[in-house]
């Protein structure tokens, strides 16, 4: 049997010839859906080790950094509530990038007791390290995309986080807006 008719393919219906099943096969295109996503996971999952192997961060302090960087000085409750993670692992989190010279703290001006978050030089100089590293793969994976697919696929992509977002009840509005 050709590659390209295997049944066990796990491209998207559009990919492979005709198969004679209806557009409303909700059940079926939830399905291709869910193989997908899990591919993609499983990709993600070994992108994070790679990232993690070469000195980078685990996930949640990648994604507790990326948030300060996104929102500037900002107070770890504010994170938390834009991650959707808890308040004391944020803390936490915090205190390591603290300590390791990636997130500056300085006392905040509106409360004495609360203090203000802020990327320091080194956590800037490791974003940017990582997104070097993210971007010449990105980069070799979309080349095969014209602009307007790009734009098709985050579209879509962002109603389903921010469906995601309504039913969990939580890291929906970090990226809202950057729509090209």
């Amino acid at each position: 049997m050709p590659e390209d008719q295997r049944p066990d393919d796990d491209r998207p219906d559009d990919d492979r010839p005709d198969d004679g099943r209806p557009d409303d096969d909700r059940p079926g295109a939830e399905r291709l859906l869910r193989r997908q996503l899990d591919r993609l996971w499983v990709r993600q999952t070994l992108r994070t080790v790679l990232i993690e192997q070469s000195g980078g961060l685990d996930p949640t302090a990648r994604v507790i950094l990326r948030a300060v960087e996104r929102l500037g000085e900002v107070r770890s409750t504010a994170v938390a509530e834009r991650t959707g993670l808890s308040r004391p692992v944020v803390s936490r989190r915090i205190a390591g990038l603290v300590e390791a010279g990636y997130v500056r703290t300085t006392p905040d001006p509106d409360d004495g007791r609360a203090a203000l978050l802020a990327l320091a030089p080194a956590g800037r100089a490791l974003l940017d390290g990582l997104d070097a590293q993210g971007d010449a793969v990105f980069d070799d994976v979309t080349s095969v995309f014209d602009g307007q697919e790009l734009r098709d696929l985050a579209r879509l992509l962002a109603r389903f986080n921010d469906r995601a977002a309504e039913v969990l009840g939580a890291g929906g509005e970090d990226d809202r807006g950057e729509t090209p």
